[in-house]
């Protein structure tokens, strides 16, 4: 057993879904566009505002929206997954486990006072 091997039996498992490909993603529209549903660091708003448009219409259309973004929320992902952006994620109570950007804070805390 090697080290790296060793310490992949003592560390936790991660969740199915976050390390198996799972079958619906076969059937997603997104395939092969990474670029649009993942911003650049730094980003400007207004790219993002656009990138996140021609995303959302990619997703209208795509057969497996509904499973993609129940992922996305219970694995708290970062990027726009299943027609939702990280802020509509968070606004709903789903903040991505590593909130990168203020409008994703602000929108997680809001949905703290309302709710």
């Amino acid at each position: 057993m090697t080290a790296l091997d060793a310490r992949h039996a003592t560390a936790d498992p991660l969740p199915a879904a976050l390390t198996v490909r799972q079958p619906w993603m076969a059937e997603a529209a997104c395939q092969g566009r990474t670029p649009l549903f993942f911003g650049i660091a730094g980003e400007r708003p207004e790219r993002r505002a656009r990138r996140e448009a021609r995303a959302r219409k990619v997703c209208e259309d795509c057969p497996v929206m509904t499973p993609c973004r129940e992922m996305a929320r219970t694995n708290g992902e970062n990027g726009f997954w299943g027609g939702e952006s990280e802020e509509e994620r968070a606004a709903a109570g789903w903040a991505p486990i590593s909130i990168s950007r203020r409008s994703v804070q602000d929108a997680a805390a809001g949905r703290l006072r309302a709710g």
